[in-house]
């Protein structure tokens, strides 16, 4: 039989619906764009996995992007969601947002995230595609366009001048993400016993930041410790949250 415990919670194909919904709400209010994310149940029975996309017949596709009203570039947003190990919350198990050409195949970039990657990947990684060429043509494409502006006064659009968001103030990539990526993708030389003492400072990191981040917004975590029947209640003066931190760029 199964627990009340369990069935009080709703099933994958609601959760990741209600996920697409969240997706698509967010998204409607940055572009311009009349396509949606919808959730797509499996075909195969054993894979409990739903995917969220922009659907294109029987695949997924691309949302289109304009620029001064022109389409220049498309974007590919994907995610494989599931249930995390408790079966209560739903899990992104992958996700994909590719920034393509319009119709090309190959992306400029590419930021990804994979549940069980290797230790030779990052679990979550950004890709660059693009030549200098390519990605200067894209940079200048807008008239207001900061390249653009600097195109005019004889300064050519530079790869470097491009900027990628990596997590913000709490979220982003520790020196010790850093040296992994070296050792593995480089092959600098590394000390014994270096990839112990990777998982050891990014553990340390992560907790720390995970300390900080708690402290940005108490009762978010405080719902969370609840929802993991923690007994959670709030002190004498109850902290504002730090909505700077949490909406920074």
């Amino acid at each position: 039989m199964t627990s009340p415990e369990v069935t009080a919670h709703p099933p994958l194909t609601d959760t990741a619906a209600a996920f697409a919904a969240e997706i698509n709400l967010r998204l409607h209010r940055i572009i311009k764009t009349s396509k949606d994310l919808t959730p797509l149940v499996r075909e195969n029975p054993s894979d409990s996995r739903i995917t969220v996309g922009v659907l294109d017949g029987d695949s997924f596709g691309t949302l289109p992007l304009s620029v001064d009203g022109r389409h220049l570039l498309d974007l590919l947003p994907k995610f494989n969601c599931c249930f995390d190990s408790s079966g209560r919350f739903l899990a992104v198990e992958e996700s994909w947002m590719h920034v393509l050409p319009k119709g090309d195949r190959v992306p400029l970039f590419r930021y990804e995230y994979l549940r069980d990657a290797t230790n030779s990947v990052p679990v979550a990684h950004l890709q660059v595609h693009a030549h200098r060429d390519e990605f200067a043509y894209a940079l200048i494409a807008a008239e207001k366009g900061k390249a653009r502006q600097r195109w005019r006064k004889g300064k050519p659009p530079r790869l470097q001048e491009f900027h990628f968001p990596l997590g913000g103030h709490r979220f982003r990539p520790c020196l010790e993400d850093v040296l992994h990526a070296l050792v593995v993708e480089f092959c600098v030389d590394p000390v014994d016993g270096w990839e112990s003492a990777v998982k050891e400072g990014r553990e340390q990191w992560r907790r720390l930041q995970l300390r900080a981040a708690v402290r940005d917004a108490p009762e978010e975590a405080a719902e969370v410790l609840r929802l993991l029947d923690y007994d959670v209640a709030p002190g004498t003066v109850v902290p504002k949250d730090n909505v700077a931190r949490l909406r920074a760029y």
